[in-house]
C-alpha cells in the first residue's frame, strides 16, 4: 500500500518528541506536521490512504492528559499509523497501551508502535545526550521495518491487531509535586504564558506557576528566552537525587512492535 502524505502529530512540549519524530522521515517530502502540545482549535481527519505518525511523552507512565483529550479530536477512515511514546529511562509503563487505545479508537489500523529513550524533561542528567547514535539507527530500523510493513501490505484489515505492553486498567495518573517557577530575570515578555499547554501562568504574574493546572511538561523553560525558569527547591534537589540513583545507572533500550 502506498501513502500518499505522511503525518507527524506530536504533543511536544520540550521539542524532544518532535525532533524524534522529525528524524524518522527526516528524508521525506510529503510530510505534513501537526504540533498538538497547544491543543487544536478543529477535529482533524485523515483519509485511507495517507499515514499518521503520532508521537507523545510519557508523564508518570502515561500519555499526558491533555494530549490524550486533543487526540480524541484526531480520526481516521481505515487510516494506518505509526505510535511512539518517548520516556525519561525510568519506564513507560502503559502510555503505549493508552495511545495505542486512543488512536485505535478514532479509526486508524496501528501497523507500528515504539518506545524511545531521551533526556529527561525534569532530571536531564538521567539519560543525557539520548537519544544518541545507536537510538538513532534503531529508530531508523524501526522506521524502515513499518514502511516496509505498510508497502507490501494490499489489505490493512488483513493485518492482525497490534500487541504492546502495558496493563488495563491503566496506572494511576498522578499529579508530578515538582513545579518550575521564575526568577528575577523575568522581564514579562509573555512567552511562557502563551506557550504553557495547561494555561498555569498568568499574564499579570509570569514569575509564578499555578500548581494545580501545572503538569510539569518544562516547556516554560525551554521556551523562556531569558533562561527565567527553572526547577528548583530542596524537594527538587532530594527528588533529584534519588531518582538519579535509581534510573540514571542502568540504560534503557528501545522496544518495537508490528502488527
Amino acid at each position: 500500500m502506498k501513502t500518499n502524505k505522511i503525518h507527524l502529530i506530536y504533543f511536544s512540549a520540550t521539542n524532544t518528541t518532535k525532533s524524534l519524530l522529525k528524524s524518522i522521515f527526516e528524508d521525506k517530502s510529503n510530510v505534513e506536521q501537526h504540533n498538538i502540545t497547544r491543543g487544536l482549535d478543529a477535529e482533524l481527519i485523515f483519509p485511507e490512504d495517507e499515514l499518521a505518525v503520532f508521537g507523545v511523552p510519557v508523564y508518570a507512565g502515561r500519555v499526558p492528559s491533555i494530549a490524550a483529550e486533543t487526540l480524541q479530536k484526531i480520526k481516521g477512515n481505515g487510516t494506518p499509523a505509526i505510535i511512539v511514546v518517548v520516556y525519561g529511562n525510568r519506564d513507560y509503563d502503559d502510555a503505549l497501551l493508552e495511545l495505542k487505545n486512543i488512536v485505535a479508537s478514532n479509526n486508524f489500523k496501528i501497523i507500528a508502535a515504539g518506545a524511545f529513550v531521551a533526556e529527561h524533561a525534569i532530571f536531564p542528567q538521567v539519560a543525557n545526550g539520548r537519544p544518541d547514535a545507536e537510538d538513532k539507527q534503531k529508530i531508523s530500523d524501526f522506521a524502515q521495518k513499518a514502511i516496509s510493513l505498510l508497502n507490501n501490505c494490499d489489505d490493512l484489515s488483513s493485518l492482525p491487531n497490534i500487541s504492546v505492553k502495558g496493563n488495563y486498567p491503566y496506572k494511576e495518573a498522578k499529579s508530578i509535586p515538582l513545579k518550575p517557577r521564575g526568577n528575577r530575570r523575568c522581564n514579562k515578555c509573555g512567552a511562557c504564558v502563551k506557550g504553557c499547554p495547561a494555561k498555569a501562568i498568568s499574564e499579570e504574574r509570569p514569575q509564578k506557576t499555578n500548581k494545580e493546572l501545572c503538569i510539569s511538561c518544562a516547556r516554560c523553560i525551554h521556551i523562556c528566552p531569558q533562561k527565567a525558569r527553572h526547577f528548583g527547591g530542596l524537594l527538587y534537589k532530594l527528588a533529584g537525587k534519588k531518582f538519579v540513583s535509581a534510573y540514571g545507572k542502568t540504560r534503557r533500550e528501545p522496544e518495537v512492535f508490528f502488527a
